[in-house]
């Protein structure tokens, strides 16, 4: 493959995330009886967006600044209890691309916009920080996606040209975030359904990370 390095977004990527993000954040908002109506709509508006770029909203949607840092900080550890009592979702595929990529001499980095803490928990309780080089993730970044910081950010060690690099994200703003950092993108659709934007500044969209690894090898 010509592929020498590969950029893994996290959450809805690598991990259903996602999912236990929406659980933890219906049972928070039930349980302090927020003003508003937590629907699966609302969360969306949340995917692939670090917490300080969705923490105005928050704040403004309470009605109470504090209330929604409380709430963002609650629903963090809210999350990885569930993972942790439940069992963490791993995505289709994960384990045996990071085997193929590791066998191949392919670097492996993560660009999550979640904090290093969340970052760490859910590698380590995957048991596949091994495969990884580094992180770069949402709280060591000025901006957010679908800024192209984080993403520049993860390439720029490597030390290898945009062209021998590929990225794999899940989210719009993470395809955003990659095409405008000039790196080539692929699509792994998690709660997103991918639309002419998407396909326009995607290489490929594809199932799952299986059908990635098949992908590469004929490359």
């Amino acid at each position: 493959m010509r592929k020498k390095a590969v950029i893994f977004d996290m959450d809805g990527l690598m991990f259903d995330t996602e999912t236990l993000g929406y659980q933890a954040q219906r049972e928070l908002a039930e349980e302090l009886a927020l003003p508003i109506a937590f629907d699966f709509d609302y969360y969306l508006k949340q995917v692939g967006r670090s917490d300080k770029d969705v923490m105005p909203e928050l704040a403004s949607d309470f009605g109470d600044a504090e209330l929604a840092e409380r709430f963002l900080r609650k629903m963090k550890k809210r999350q990885t209890a569930i993972a942790s009592e439940q069992g963490l979702p791993i995505k289709k595929g994960l384990y045996d691309l990071l085997g193929f990529l590791k066998d191949e001499g392919v670097v492996c980095v993560v660009a999550s916009s979640s904090r290093r803490r969340e970052v760490s928990f859910y590698l380590e309780l995957a048991d596949i920080s091994q495969y990884f080089r580094y992180q770069v993730c949402g709280d060591e970044v000025s901006f957010a996606k679908p800024d192209p910081e984080i993403f520049l950010s993860a390439w720029k060690p490597l030390d290898i040209p945009k062209e021998d690099c590929l990225i794999l994200e899940d989210s719009l703003n993470g395809i955003r975030a990659a095409y405008d950092a000039g790196i080539e993108v692929i699509m792994i659709p998690d709660l997103i359904v991918p639309d002419d934007e998407a396909k326009a500044k995607t290489i490929a969209i594809m199932p799952d990370l299986h059908a990635v690894m098949d992908w590469l090898k004929e490359k």
